[in-house]
C-alpha cells in the first residue's frame, strides 16, 4: 500500500475526499496567544478568518465536551476523528490536553487531530506524541517578516505582549521549527494559508518552499473573510486563489476542497451539525 492509499490521504475529510469519515470539533480552547488581524477573539468569531472559520457559539468545559463526544460517537458509526481547532489556540489551553487525554483513554482506536497557529508546536511535541496524534493543521500565512508583522498585532510571551519585528521573527521561527519537529516524529502536517490580496499574495512561492522543506505534506490556501482589523483588505477572486495554488503546487501538493470549518461542529465538512 502506497502512502497515498492510507490515512490521512483517505478517510480524513481535511486531506482527502476519498471515503471520508466524520469528525467532531470540540470547542474547549478559549485562550489565544496571538492576535491575528482577521480575528477579534470573541465567540461566534475567532480563529483563522473572522466570523465563519473557527467560529464557536460556546466554549465547553472538558467534562461537557467529553460527554458530547461520547454521545455523538454512540450515534454516528462513521465518526472516527476527534479534533480541537479553537475557538482560540488549542496548544495554549490545558483543557485541550485534558479533553483529548480522557477521550484517548476511553477510545484507543480514535483518530485525533489538531489545528494550531504553530507557535507552541515545538514545545508540545512530546505531549502530542503521547496522545498518538497523527494529523495537525498549522496556519502559516507568510514567511516574509514584514508581512508577518502586519498579519499579527501581538504575541504573548510569558504573559507579556510582544509586537513588531521581534514578534514576527519569533513567530516564523517557531512555526517552521514546529512543523519540522512534528514531521520528524511522524505527524502529518497540513499548512493552512489565508490568502490576502495586497498583503501576502506575493509571499506564496517562498512560503511553499519553506513549509515543504520543513516536512509539511499538503498546502491548503483559503480566501480571507474580512473581519476585525482585516476589513480594509478584500476577498481574493477565484482566479487569484487558483493562481496562488498553482504557484505553491510546484513545491507541495494542494488541498482545494476546504470548507473553512467552525470549531464546534460534527459531521462531514459541508454537512455539519453545530454542537
Amino acid at each position: 500500500m502506497s502512502a497515498n492509499e492510507r490515512y490521512p490521504y483517505i478517510h480524513h475529510p481535511c486531506w482527502s475526499q476519498i471515503d471520508s469519515w466524520e469528525r467532531i470539533h470540540l470547542p474547549v480552547a478559549r485562550k489565544c496567544n496571538v492576535k491575528c488581524i482577521y480575528c477579534d477573539h470573541l465567540l461566534e468569531s475567532a480563529c483563522h478568518s473572522g466570523s465563519r472559520p473557527g467560529r464557536s457559539r460556546q466554549v465547553m468545559k472538558p467534562e461537557e465536551a467529553i460527554e458530547r463526544c461520547l454521545s455523538e460517537l454512540s450515534k454516528r458509526k462513521n465518526l472516527r476523528i476527534v479534533a480541537v481547532s479553537g475557538p482560540g489556540e488549542p496548544l495554549a489551553n490545558k483543557e485541550t490536553f485534558e479533553t483529548l487525554w480522557r477521550i484517548r483513554q476511553m477510545k484507543s482506536d480514535i483518530k485525533i487531530c489538531l489545528s494550531t497557529n504553530g507557535t507552541l508546536l515545538s514545545s508540545n511535541i512530546q505531549k502530542l506524541e503521547e496522545l498518538n496524534i497523527e494529523t495537525i493543521s498549522v496556519t502559516v500565512s507568510s514567511t516574509n517578516l514584514e508581512t508577518i508583522e502586519q498579519l499579527y498585532q501581538w504575541m504573548l510571551i510569558d504573559e507579556k505582549r510582544v509586537s513588531g519585528a521581534g514578534m514576527a521573527s519569533i513567530i516564523l521561527r517557531s512555526q517552521i521549527k514546529g512543523i519540522a519537529e512534528a514531521s520528524n516524529v511522524g505527524i502529518f502536517i497540513k499548512v493552512n494559508t489565508v490568502l490576502i490580496p495586497g498583503l501576502n499574495d506575493r509571499d506564496i512561492i517562498d512560503l511553499a518552499k519553506q513549509i515543504h522543506n520543513a516536512g509539511a505534506k499538503i498546502h491548503n490556501i483559503v480566501p480571507l473573510i474580512p473581519h476585525s482589523d482585516a476589513k480594509k483588505y478584500r476577498v481574493p477572486t477565484q482566479k487569484e486563489i487558483e493562481d496562488a495554488r498553482a504557484k505553491s503546487n510546484s513545491f507541495i501538493p494542494q488541498f482545494t476542497h476546504c470548507r473553512q470549518c467552525r470549531s464546534d461542529v460534527v459531521g462531514i465538512p459541508g454537512q455539519d451539525t453545530i454542537l
